[in-house]
């Protein structure tokens, strides 16, 4: 069995990245399938470095301003790249010899999989919201690609939209990549883009109001937001520190709690953050498909408290990674009784459920049951 995948053009497949949830994704499953001789390559932007095979698109990704803010002008040179990575995509599915399986990720290619010439199916990445419209695309009611959610969440969602989502496959995190701390430091941290979904203002409100210092960490997604509700918040802007967590503890000591923005950061700068972190927050306003950073974060050893709203009761285990909360209220009370959980239990659970080698293994199952059915 050879499968190929199909990343999108938005950011390049490497372990370099320091932003991009699908493309890491992918990454780590064609690690994953190379280990076990199935992966054929990966099709993505020609910046990508694979560990398998690199079959290339677009000479630029399309970038992630473009991605969280719509508004900017440079989304219209992203479409045409989009356009771009489409056909040169379908080229190398159709074209390449031994394939069996063409695994998509980028869901612009839906529309399009008639084209392709082998079996496929799609990975559903992102929410509802940025997805086809059955109303105006009713074609894709029969598209040929089999759907894959990343939770029951996302399928309920997915189906209750008019799609038929045949498997749900969770996502993975390399465990290697993160490690328990010496040593926990009194602070809550708050990971992702900076924009409404997010919730990075009740995250403030819930350190304002139960006296713990806040770090901040993330890309900017929404720039009147943070201008609005984040930034005459911050006390301390890190964003220029290569050490983080370092810089942080650095800080002179205050009565009040410290609001600290430390900006984008790369995986040697979360892994510390998320690490010495005495719990993550995660104030979401939306259905989160997934939510990696939670997972992370309790590879990490650090226990998440979230708001109940889409993945979050899949993801946490409660009492052994986390607590799940409907305001910020209530996640101000489970500040006090969240340092039962033990981290060594914590990450050990997480690698369980979430770790690289269980999502390799049921994609291969769900690999195995479509090249089943096309017999």
């Amino acid at each position: 069995m050879k499968v190929i995948l199909v990343s999108t053009p938005f950011l390049p497949v490497s372990a370099e990245l320091k932003y991009g949830g699908t493309e890491r994704i992918v990454y780590l499953l064609d690690q994953g399938l190379a280990e076990k001789n199935i992966c054929a390559g990966v099709v993505a932007p020609i910046s990508s470095k694979p560990v398998s095979r690199l079959y290339p698109t677009v000479q630029q990704e399309v970038g992630v301003s473009t991605v969280l803010d719509k508004s900017q002008q440079e989304a219209w040179d992203g479409l045409y790249l989009r356009f771009e990575h489409v056909s040169l995509s379908i080229q190398h599915a159709n074209n390449l010899p031994g394939i069996d399986l063409v695994h998509l990720h980028d869901d612009n290619i839906l529309v399009f999989d008639r084209l392709v010439s082998k079996p496929t199916l799609l990975t559903l990445h992102g929410d509802i919201d940025g997805f086809w419209n059955l109303a105006l695309n009713p074609s894709l009611k029969s598209c040929q690609s089999k759907l894959v959610a990343i939770s029951q969440s996302q399928k309920k969602i997915f189906e209750n939209r008019g799609f038929k989502v045949s498997y749900v496959v969770y996502n993975g995190v390399d465990e290697s990549l993160f490690a328990l701390a010496d040593k926990k430091f009194n602070y809550l941290l708050s990971l992702g883009a900076i924009m409404p979904v997010k919730g990075q203002e009740r995250a403030i409100e819930v350190a304002l109001n139960s006296g713990h210092d806040l770090v901040l960490a993330g890309n900017i997604g929404d720039q009147g937001y943070f201008k609005e509700k984040i930034k005459p918040k911050i006390t301390h802007d890190l964003t220029e520190a290569e050490d983080k967590l370092a810089a942080y503890l650095a800080l002179p000591a205050g009565h009040q709690p410290k609001i600290v923005y430390v900006g984008p950061v790369n995986d040697e700068q979360k892994k510390k953050l998320y690490a010495g972190a005495k719990t993550f927050l995660m104030p979401i306003n939306w259905d989160e498909p997934f939510g990696l950073v939670m997972v992370e974060a309790m590879m990490s050893g650090t226990p998440v408290i979230a708001f109940n709203r889409g993945s979050v009761p899949e993801i946490i285990d409660l009492g052994q990674t986390g607590q799940i909360v409907s305001d910020a209220q209530e996640m101000i009370r489970a500040l006090a009784t969240i340092e039962r959980i033990d981290s060594k239990k914590c990450r050990e659970t997480a690698i369980a459920r979430f770790g690289k080698d269980q999502m390799v293994n049921n994609y291969v199952k769900v690999y195995e049951d479509i090249l089943e059915d096309k017999k």
